[in-house]
């Protein structure tokens, strides 16, 4: 590690996304056409990475395979950061000092994945998971200058029946340890990158605080220092010009946008707020921070926020081009099963009935169903409609209900891919899976490099063997692409949060 170089804490690691875009791939082998630089003044000095119920723990295994293994914990965050009262010197003693903290906080309870029945937000286990950030914040004897985190935008939005409320939570703490917080919601593919991979990424930027922050939090203000001018704002959230002296934030740089300030900030809702259903306060994009008013004797959170669209005519990758020219023939698709596939992704009017619900419905439409389900799927959209009426009729509370799908299409190659999931590898055909015809009258799936081409990982990033010699399964490591993050962004803001830091901190 070199004098100069910003020291990283890396929470929630997975395979070291975070790390590959801030340090760099290790020199050794690994060679790509994506990632081919080194000494980029960050170092990860500590990172964390559990997966609860798994008992190979390989994301970890991969972590310290490809980065070594000192300053790295393969423990639960929760007996680490979670009880603030118990665990505040643990942190301190556990935890080195950093100039960052970066993370992507598992994503569940907030995920268009879920249900809205099942939706939890902050208050569920994958959500929980805040906390551990927040105490590491709070608790550090030098509190980190930027902490840069990465969710799904439904973080901005949920809980369903209070939007807002819970990313409202998570501003407020970190308005309250003396930061500056700047969102916005990027996909990937719209500036250029191989993956159509929506994230919305916090940049908090520490400032001296007031009270009790000022000891902790030193005399460097790392944010927007006019955060009060709608001007100034405009220039660091969206790259305006209006001045000169006037300069973008790491967003507005690396990832130019077109939009519009409101003509006034709002107040951040604090959190006795009666949220509703109807949409979030708060845009793709915006900024907050703790202003002071009445002659400065009191404060208020307040926060500018718009919806941006991406300003991007750069060279763009395709999943074509990130294809393996040979790869094995597992991942063809028989060309008998291409009517699943298109089913599965098919459009679909249909319905469903839970098995315990099935004594509540006529025999005989029960029969009709189960014909519907089991017929061969070419055959079942036309059965579905002509049946449509008397399914209709029978729809009800533990009784048949409505089941609908929009088309989703096979994959094109000329385009960016669309987002990986964590079920990625696998050989049943499935709505969320990739297949895509690669030469003509041949269809194939993504084989585990070319997850990891698509989050602009190095080749076989995630291929290792166990203790015993046996190999990682496909199907994991593909799980551990669909949790990672795409690297290039990371990369990206890699320059101006390094410059903004080395610029604005103390000698």
């Amino acid at each position: 590690m070199g004098k100069d170089d910003l020291r990283v804490g890396e929470m929630f690691a997975g395979v070291g996304g975070f790390r590959l875009g801030l340090e760099g791939a290790p020199s050794k082998d690994w060679e790509t056409e994506f990632l081919k630089f080194e000494e980029t003044g960050f170092k990860v000095v500590w990172s964390n990475q559990w997966e609860p119920g798994s008992s190979k723990q390989w994301a970890s295994k991969i972590y310290e395979e490809r980065f070594g293994s000192e300053g790295h914990t393969n423990e639960d965050i929760h007996d680490i950061a979670f009880n603030e009262g118990e665990m505040k010197e643990t942190i301190r003693e556990q935890i080195p000092e950093l100039d960052v903290l970066v993370g992507g906080f598992p994503c569940q309870d907030y995920s268009v994945a879920r249900t809205i029945s099942g939706e939890l937000g902050i208050k569920g286990e994958k959500g929980k998971l805040w906390i551990p950030i927040r105490n590491i914040i709070r608790h550090k004897r030098s509190r980190p200058k930027v902490v840069l985190l990465e969710n799904v935008p439904r973080l901005l939005n949920s809980p369903a029946n209070a939007r807002g409320l819970n990313f409202s939570i998570i501003l407020n703490d970190l308005l309250k340890e003396g930061y500056h917080v700047e969102w916005r919601v990027i996909n990937a593919a719209d500036y250029g990158m191989p993956q159509q991979r929506s994230r919305v990424f916090i940049l908090a930027y520490r400032t001296s605080g007031a009270g009790k922050n000022y000891r902790v939090n030193g005399t460097e203000h790392f944010g927007c220092k006019a955060s009060y001018s709608r001007g100034k704002m405009s220039t660091w959230m969206l790259g305006w010009k209006g001045n000169s002296n006037w300069s973008p934030g790491p967003f507005a740089e690396k990832f130019p946008c077109i939009g519009e300030l409101r003509k006034r900030p709002e107040v951040v809702p604090p959190l006795d707020y009666r949220f509703t259903t109807k949409s979030s306060p708060f845009g793709n994009a915006g900024y907050a921070w703790k202003a002071r008013i009445e002659g400065g004797k009191s404060t208020e959170n307040r926060f500018w926020t718009t919806k941006v669209k991406p300003d991007f005519d750069g060279e763009r990758i395709t999943l074509g081009d990130v294809l393996e020219d040979r790869f094995d023939k597992k991942y063809e698709v028989d060309a008998s099963r291409i009517d699943e596939w298109n089913y599965a992704k098919g459009n679909k009017n249909e319905f469903r009935i839970r098995k315990s619900d099935r004594d509540n419905v006529d025999p005989e439409l029960l029969a009709t169903y189960d014909l519907c389900m089991t017929r061969p799927f070419a055959e079942r959209a036309g059965l579905w409609s002509q049946h449509r009426p008397k399914f209709m009729a029978e729809v009800g509370d533990n009784k048949f209900y409505r089941y609908d799908e929009g088309t989703m299409g096979l994959d094109s190659t000329e385009k960016a891919s669309r987002t990986v999931v964590t079920a990625e590898i696998g050989s049943s055909p499935s709505r969320m899976r990739h297949i895509f015809e690669d030469s003509p009258g041949r269809f194939r799936r993504l084989s585990p490099m070319e997850t990891e081409r698509l989050n602009m990982f190095p080749d076989n990033w995630t291929k290792m063997n166990d203790e015993k010699g046996k190999e990682i399964p496909d199907s994991k490591r593909g799980f551990m692409m669909g949790n990672a993050l795409v690297v290039g962004i990371i990369q990206r803001l890699r320059e101006p949060i390094g410059e903004l830091i080395r610029r604005r901190r103390s000698i």
